[in-house]
């Protein structure tokens, strides 16, 4: 474990290894050989408490204390990931292992062969609609060892909501960034990561707070209504819950979304949302005013009916039929449609 003197060491060095000490810590799932035990030695086999995933690697301490943290703001279920190897210094010889592990991914990062075993789970990432990573920086990089989890795992958060917290010394994030959204190519990441550094370490819990309550405390509540925007005029929809409304939330919490839609079949505005959403389609016969989710990523509104297989969004708020066609331009060639909140 790295030292006091390992510690300034690193400081005067550069901002390359930033993680956590092997310490206790309360309330996380880091005794995973014992609780595999209990469980019949099946990794994943824990069943989910919540909807949201905290996932970390520790090294010297300052990830862990950013989770416990982060854990009094949010409810969340909490997975260490632990490298295969114990015992190795990873900043010894002038952060040599950690420097050969990032040197590794960085030349062949889609092969498995690259990345640093790591213990077996106990937790599935694909029972959660939320995932928070809290990782450290490795020479301008995700750490390795996190990295070995996500090249494994990032394929069961597809439409998973992804936040992101990186502790560093004064390096920049942006390349742990960009690891996270290639491992989890089909994640919906939240617009803002939070950097805990060498300048603002001090007000960490102060900033884990602010960022919490920004990034997912308005979110543990699903609205009623979303709206429609057409050439200046707006619609309330009051939508179902389900997979795919949660996700076009998230979406729409991070910013508007504006789509061209066009008259099919003389019942219908239809255009692509250009991104997918989760569907889970079945027959459905809609109605004039229905808002449906059609081929996972295409926004069908209805001033007529139709029978096929749908995912439902919603229904429009409307005056007569008369209203409803005016506003959607029924028939009259394309239309800008915005979707908000």
């Amino acid at each position: 474990m790295l030292r006091t003197v390992a510690i300034a060491f690193f400081a005067l060095l550069a901002p390359v290894l930033l993680s956590c000490e092997k310490v206790p810590s309360v309330t996380t799932d880091t005794n995973q050989e014992e609780q595999q035990q209990d469980n019949g030695g099946n990794t994943g086999s824990l069943k989910p408490t919540g909807s949201t995933l905290v996932v970390y690697y520790s090294f010297t301490g300052n990830c862990r204390a950013i989770v416990n943290a982060l854990t009094t703001n949010i409810k969340a279920d909490v997975l260490e990931i632990l490298p295969a190897e114990e015992g190795l210094d990873y900043a010894a010889d002038n952060y040599a292992i950690g420097s050969s592990l990032i040197a590794a991914i960085r030349e062949k990062p889609d092969d498995a062969s690259s990345y640093p075993a790591i213990k077996p789970v106990n937790r599935n990432a694909a029972d959660y609609d939320t995932i928070i990573i809290v990782t450290p920086l490795w020479w301008s990089n995700m750490a390795a060892i996190m990295q070995s989890y996500l090249f494994r795992e990032g394929s069961k958060m597809k439409d998973k909501t992804i936040g992101l917290i990186v502790s560093s010394a004064s390096s920049g994030i942006s390349s742990v960034v960009a690891d996270a959204k290639r491992l989890i190519p089909e994640g919906r990441f939240l617009a803002k990561s939070l950097w805990i550094n060498s300048s603002n370490r001090g007000q960490q819990d102060t900033l884990i707070k602010e960022w919490a309550e920004a990034s997912f405390n308005n979110n543990d509540t699903m609205p009623d209504h979303i709206n429609i925007t057409v050439s200046g005029k707006t619609l309330p929809v009051a939508i179902v819950d389900n997979n795919a409304t949660k996700a076009l939330v998230a979406a729409l919490r991070e910013a508007p979304i504006s789509y061209e839609a066009s008259d099919y079949g003389g019942f219908e505005k239809v255009g692509p949302l250009g991104r997918s959403l989760p569907a889970s389609d079945s027959q459905i016969s809609t109605l004039a005013g229905d808002v449906i989710l059609y081929s996972g990523n295409q926004i069908v509104l209805f001033y007529g009916s139709n029978t096929w297989s749908y995912t439902r969004i919603g229904r429009m708020e409307y005056g007569s039929l008369d209203e409803l066609k005016a506003f959607l331009k029924a028939g009259q060639g394309n239309i800008t449609v915005t979707l908000s909140l």
